[in-house]
């Protein structure tokens, strides 16, 4: 006889159709739905997040080259009124200028688009003046608008302003050769940071004055060659909405009123005590002005000559030191071509200096002052030497031989070589003086060497912070893009793609074998 077990369960199981405690079981499709639901959700909220957290577009080059300078930012942002960038151009290439141009334009056009991004007062446009009747019209607005080129415009009427930019310069070709190949200097970032900053300047321009008569640089002097010459410095000014004069004190009786500020590009000679009273009048009343203090020995008294403003300069909180800045180099030897550095801290104009250190040579040292006459100013270093033992300030004229460190009256590195001063206000500091303890690094022979740039841009980038064009401040660097060339035949080239193809092929399939094989296995 067959022993029968009765299972409570199975009796609540047909009174109630499920088992106690058990959920009841949604249909297979229903789960799959709102699984799949699930993982949209998800991937909503991921874009919502990546849209209005993330940036559209991030630069993960290493040298930052899809990423706007800062003063191009800067600018954007004090833009007030739209801009329209027009590119005149067939839209079908014929002659090879059109071509070069349409070759810029697509690098040009991907950077207008970013700063669209930052700044919507930018319009972009594609105008071909053989379809379109704006572009004829612009043409006929704009007489020098000769296609192919970019037209940026802003303003109407009497008050319209335009700036016209060819191929050459927004970028520069460079043909390669057997083992390198083709480079583009892009340089479009550049010309158009300088004509939205003529374009937003206006009509006024900036006076500035270069000071005569005490054995300066040379204005009138253009020879590259020259290290006495200024006029290479006096052309890119010109460039700059600024206009730039000779100013002889001991022919005036004060800095003429006119003056956005005024240059000192060093000097041989003394300042008599009429002169240097008359630039303190100048500075004193609210004037600005860059000071580049020259290093001549004096035999017979065995120090550096002094050049008649170290009182005024002490004024503003800044003593010029009796000595010169000297580096040793990594051979051991000791040279008085010493490299300047980018200081620490978060000033404007330390911000906009290039990485790259300039060379002053024979540079005096500058220091804090401890002059009882002094007004209330704030210094800011922007030039240091490298840290002792590999670089001093050299006071020791008397010695024989090379110079060594820990002098009497030498200073131990940092030094500073270049120094700005702001005058104390209630609610923010106005720019007052750029102290460089050398001038040749603004001479002709050293702007036009292979590191001239970086002099030039620390000269333009002083100027610009002195008479508050705080968005022009600094120097763009072209974005070099560099073409590959592959070496081997063209049966090698067809074998790397087959053969990369064929690995991904295999790889795919693998995986696919390997999950099926473990899904009947388990």
């Amino acid at each position: 006889m067959t022993n029968q077990i009765r299972n409570p369960n199975s009796e609540i199981r047909n009174r109630v159709g499920e088992p106690r405690g058990i959920s009841p079981r949604y249909p297979r499709g229903l789960r799959i739905f709102g699984r799949l639901a699930f993982f949209a959700a998800i991937l909503v909220a991921l874009n919502l997040l990546c849209h209005y957290v993330f940036p559209a577009q991030i630069d993960l080059t290493q040298r930052r080259i899809f990423t706007p300078a800062p003063q191009t930012r800067n600018l954007l942002a004090s833009l007030s009124a739209p801009v329209d960038v027009v590119l005149l151009a067939p839209k079908s290439p014929r002659t090879v200028a059109e071509q070069n141009f349409h070759a810029a334009a697509t690098m040009f056009r991907d950077l207008v688009a970013t700063c669209r991004q930052a700044q919507p007062l930018i319009r972009l446009h594609d105008a071909d003046p053989a379809e379109s009747a704006a572009a004829r019209e612009w043409q006929e607005q704009f007489a020098d608008a000769v296609p192919p080129c970019v037209l940026i415009a802003t303003g109407s009427g009497p008050a319209a302003g335009h700036e016209v930019l060819t191929a050459r310069d927004i970028a520069e070709f460079l043909p390669g050769s057997a083992l390198q190949g083709a480079r583009v200097d892009f340089l479009g970032e550049q010309a158009l940071t300088g004509a939205l900053a003529r374009l937003s300047a206006g009509r006024k321009q900036s006076l500035l004055y270069a000071t005569t008569g005490h054995g300066e640089l040379s204005l009138d002097d253009s020879d590259p060659a020259s290290p006495r010459g200024f006029g290479l410095i006096g052309e890119m000014l010109r460039q700059l909405d600024c206009r730039i004069a000779p100013l002889d004190l001991s022919a005036e009786q004060r800095v003429p009123r006119d003056a956005s500020l005024v240059v000192v590009a060093g000097g041989e000679g003394r300042w008599s005590d009429a002169d240097a009273e008359k630039l303190d009048v100048y500075l004193r009343q609210g004037g600005r002005a860059l000071l580049f203090v020259d290093h001549h020995f004096d035999a017979r008294l065995k120090r550096p000559a002094p050049c008649g403003l170290e009182e005024l300069i002490a004024k503003f909180g800044i003593a010029v030191g009796n000595d010169r800045v000297v580096t040793r180099n990594i051979a051991g030897q000791v040279e008085t071509a010493s490299p300047a550095l980018p200081a620490a801290g978060n000033h404007p104009l330390v911000r906009s200096l290039p990485q790259a250190p300039l060379t002053l040579l024979d540079c005096r040292s500058l220091s804090l002052s401890t002059s009882v006459r002094q007004i209330g100013a704030h210094v800011v270093p922007l030039l240091v030497s490298h840290a002792a033992p590999r670089a001093w300030a050299d006071a020791d004229f008397r010695a024989l031989g090379a110079p060594e460190p820990g002098g009497p009256d030498d200073l131990d590195g940092p030094v500073a070589m270049a120094m700005a001063v702001e005058r104390r206000q209630e609610r923010d500091a106005a720019p007052a003086l750029v102290v460089v303890g050398n001038a040749q690094f603004a001479s002709n022979r050293a702007v036009s060497a292979s590191s001239g740039r970086i002099h030039a841009s620390f000269f333009l980038s002083s100027v610009n912070w002195l008479r508050g064009r705080r968005e022009l401040l600094g120097d763009i660097p072209p974005q070099r893009h560099e073409g590959y060339r592959l070496t081997g035949s063209p049966a090698d080239h067809r074998g790397l793609v087959w053969k990369s193809s064929l690995v991904l092929c295999s790889l795919i399939a693998t995986a696919g074998l390997t999950v099926w094989t473990t899904r009947r296995i388990g």
